[in-house]
């Protein structure tokens, strides 16, 4: 039985009642309700007949008892809070944290334009987010098996992100589920029976979802789903999992753009992506099809998405944005009604544990913590170390505001060496290298 308006459920382990005030949603597995208690509101997912099965109502239970993974990401998950019950009906469901519709779009608004686009920046930002939000889930041995863009909320503005719909995740190759994905999402093994959910699994479906994100299209929609005349189950097994390829597979051309003006979105934006991501989504969807053991891992995704973050310039000519990217001498506006010449300013070249980065040292750019030890857990507020700055005394005069409490040493060309102490500033000479307590970092043309 589905609750009504006005009727009421009780939660299990907090011993509450709780009222039925609206009906939020629909989809597969139930219905969503908007609930409250006293001063409390909240979500609440309940399923349906088929749904409410004795394994879910267990899944549940243990999601509630173990909480979502430990720290910053974990607050992006709406997990569930309690499993809840009804007199009198056999079913049953689970309250979760409202969301704010207000601050949080999902992709499909974005693109029917009801929603702001986000920018580059939040763009990398929600990127970031995502890949760090399911590292920190993987490594706590959970595997989430229905990774979509019908399951992410994000903030246009400031790239902040929330991951719904939880009551899915499960321990890694162990717990038994209901739902093995989205077909859109699922990997090629999955969809050809070949194998259950898991890590590996979450990874093409990530990839899948990065991709949607930054492209507006799906990567495996080309010249195969142009000619099919139906577009139902038996074709989207064909195209996603019996003969997936990549709509940009440098070698194989058979599922390519078709010349056909409802693909122009993906073409336009795939021509101005980063040569970066380009790579990334090409391995991922040409040998990450094939071989689950060589997917894109977390970690890659937001080393990629830091790294074009910081190359991000705007056009001092029409405020486009633009990604500088390690190895471009020279960059034009890609807008269009602009293609002006962007003088691109001197970068900080910091070699860490993973390799190289490179942070446009452009007006207000920061060093963070997360530069300096990339694989570190992510922090809530990001530790700043230090700031481009204007000397107020001489608007010709830039520097790194040293925004820790230890001295930094810096090294001119000449061999010659300074010390900058905390709140006071190295200047952008080019050539100079600075110890950032332990990791050297060099300023670069």
């Amino acid at each position: 039985m589905q609750p009504k308006i006005g009727d009421s459920v009780k939660s299990e382990n907090w011993d509450k009642n709780f009222k039925i005030k609206a009906k939020l949603g629909e989809g597969g597995q139930g219905s969503v309700f908007l609930v409250e208690s006293s001063n409390d509101s909240f979500a609440l997912k309940w399923y349906n007949q088929r749904q409410a099965t004795d394994d879910q109502r267990s899944a549940i239970t243990r999601l509630v008892s173990s909480g979502p993974p430990p720290g910053f990401a974990a607050k992006r998950f709406v997990w569930p809070l309690d499993l809840v019950t009804m007199k009198n009906s056999q079913l049953f469901g689970y309250l979760m944290p409202l969301i704010d519709t207000k601050r949080f779009s999902d992709l499909e608004e974005v693109w029917k334009h009801k929603k702001p686009e986000p920018g580059m920046r939040a763009l990398c930002e929600i990127s970031y987010k995502l890949a760090e939000s399911y590292r920190a889930l993987h490594k706590s041995g959970y595997c989430y098996r229905d990774v979509s863009h019908r399951n992410l909320m994000f903030n246009s503005q400031t790239g902040d992100i929330l991951i719904c719909d939880n009551d899915n995740v499960g321990i890694n190759r162990q717990s038994v589920c209901q739902v093995e994905g989205t077909i859109e999402y699922m990997a090629p093994e999955i969809i050809n029976g070949a194998n259950k959910p898991s890590t590996e699994s979450d990874l093409h479906s990530l990839a899948v979802l990065l991709f949607n994100l930054w492209m507006w299209h799906h990567p495996l929609h080309g010249l195969l789903e142009h000619k099919l005349k139906a577009w139902d189950i038996p074709a989207k097994v064909l195209v996603y999992g019996k003969n997936p390829v990549f709509i940009f597979d440098p070698t194989n051309r058979s599922n390519a753009v078709p010349n056909d003006n409802s693909y122009d979105t993906v073409k336009r934006r795939w021509h101005h992506c980063p040569k970066l991501l380009k790579d990334l989504f090409t391995k991922a969807f040409t040998i990450g099809l094939k071989n689950a053991s060589r997917r894109i891992v977390e970690n890659e995704w937001r080393h990629a998405f830091l790294q074009l973050k910081d190359g991000i310039i705007s056009c001092p000519y029409c405020r486009a944005e633009n990604i500088w990217e390690p190895g471009m001498n020279k960059m034009t506006c890609w807008y269009d009604k602009c293609k002006k010449n962007i003088n691109l300013p001197p970068k900080l070249l910091i070699k860490n544990s993973v390799g190289t980065h490179f942070i446009l040292l452009d007006i207000n750019s920061t060093i963070q913590k997360r530069h300096i030890d990339p694989l570190s857990q992510e922090e809530e507020t990001p530790t700043l170390l230090g700031q481009v700055i204007q000397n107020p005394k001489d608007s010709t005069q830039w520097g790194i505001k040293n925004l820790t409490q230890q001295s930094w040493a810096v090294t001119f060309p000449n061999a010659s060496t300074t010390v900058i102490s905390p709140n006071m500033a190295a200047p952008l000479n080019l050539g100079a290298k600075i110890d950032l307590n332990g990791v050297v970092a060099e300023i670069v043309i």
